[in-house]
């Protein structure tokens, strides 16, 4: 699959001189324009060409007008993905300025045109389109590795078993990785469109509408705005934590200490604690596992945060830590008194984006950063939960995991 697809931008206009106009701009572009003269031509070439970037449609066209149109284009599931900037002349209320978006609009283009501001915003759509095809590239060269090394080992006779083996270690990576990606794809596809969409209609909006004193209306948009900004930059930050998980996998093991990671989070929660009178309870029969540094305060940050943000509101949070060992496997446990989880809902708690509390500010991949981790390392980690009595999550952290001297248990509470 070529990574640097041909850019298709259809033109919908029943000016054949706008039309030609705005090809001019882009004179320089390496774009291929389809050019349409009405509503209905627009949906004839759509009906036999899909491949198409970005659409940019006069509002004003007689017979189906930019809204009507985009409508229809978007009644069809093979053409949603196609995003639409309206160019119109008219200055107009809110209420169509909605309709616009309602109909699927992403942007809109005053006229007369500015060159720089078309250019800009098109270069955006088409930017974001090309960066889905490079990750649908890669995912399809994952797939065909995956699909090679599945039919090369079916193949295999006895003479080669020990290569065979040696393929399934780099097979499991690969599920991981393709795993990741699927993950990653849909997330940018999904969530950072819209967001991002939002943001520069709502931004386009407001900035012909904050003229002199704001009123209550103005205000509102303000808060839209700040809104889709707060919500653009966490998807952001939890894409930018997921992708770090499968690249730690090459982070050195080393003795940590449960009792000093313990010990920073409860500073760095001080306020968090206090505010909330928790009680943080500590048990180490095992007080060092062999693991990565950042990857055992990551688990416990979590889990800990987890079990005094979901508090019942019927008593302070307890939260008890212990560890044990069972043969050369450490076991971790973090136990709350907190609102619980049904036997309905566990399945879904370790799922990317899955809230199932919605009370509380969170983005949803805590716990599962926490079970790709673990799980990466080759350890497993298990739930057991009745509603208003609390949670315990299980950690057994793998083979070798214990660290080959002994320590003195440690008993704290706090």
């Amino acid at each position: 699959m070529d990574t640097r697809p041909q850019i298709k931008i259809l033109l919908v206009d029943d000016r054949e001189d706008n039309l030609f106009s705005i090809e001019a701009i882009f004179g320089h572009e390496d774009y291929q324009f389809v050019k349409a003269n009405s509503g209905r031509q627009a949906l004839k070439i759509l009906l036999s060409q899909q491949d198409f970037s970005l659409i940019l449609m006069d509002v004003q066209m007689p017979d189906l007008d930019g809204f009507e149109t985009a409508s229809l284009i978007y009644d069809r599931e093979k053409l949603r993905h196609i995003p639409i900037i309206f160019i119109t002349a008219f200055d107009f209320s809110d209420d169509k300025i909605y309709r616009g978006y309602q109909a699927g609009a992403v942007d809109y283009i005053f006229k007369p045109i500015n060159p720089t501001l078309l250019k800009a915003k098109v270069s955006v759509f088409v930017e974001l389109y090309r960066k889905n095809h490079q990750l649908l590239a890669q995912e399809q060269k994952l797939l065909a590795v995956n699909n090679e090394l599945e039919e090369r080992v079916t193949q295999r006779t006895e003479e080669l078993l020990r290569k065979n083996l040696e393929l399934e270690g780099k097979n499991v990576e690969l599920k991981k990785i393709n795993h990741d990606l699927d993950n990653f794809v849909y997330a940018a596809s999904h969530d950072l469109k819209g967001p991002m969409a939002n943001l520069e209609g709502l931004i386009n909006l407001l900035s012909r509408k904050v003229k002199g004193k704001i009123s209550d209306e103005d205000a509102q948009l303000f808060s839209l705005i700040n809104h889709s900004i707060i919500k653009f930059n966490r998807t952001l930050k939890d894409l930018t934590e997921i992708t770090k998980v499968q690249k730690d996998l090459e982070e050195e093991r080393e003795p940590v200490a449960f009792g000093q990671v313990v010990t920073d989070i409860k500073s760095d929660l001080s306020k968090m604690i206090a505010e909330a009178e928790a009680v943080i309870e500590e048990q180490y029969e095992a007080a060092e596992v062999m693991y990565a540094s950042k990857n055992v305060r990551s688990i416990l940050y979590n889990l800990l945060t987890n079990g005094i943000k979901y508090c019942s509101p019927e008593r302070p949070p307890r939260i008890s830590v212990k560890t044990y060992y069972e043969g050369d496997e450490v076991v971790l446990t973090v136990t709350d008194n907190g609102l619980g989880i049904s036997a309905e809902q566990l399945p879904k708690l370790f799922g990317m984006f899955k809230r199932l509390h919605t009370h509380v500010d969170g983005s949803g991949i805590g716990l599962y950063i926490v079970k790709r981790i673990i799980e990466n390392n080759g350890g497993r980690i298990t739930v057991e939960s009745q509603l208003d009595r609390g949670t315990a999550f299980i950690i057994r952290f793998g083979s070798n995991s214990r660290v080959m001297h002994e320590k003195v248990p440690q008993f704290v509470i706090e």
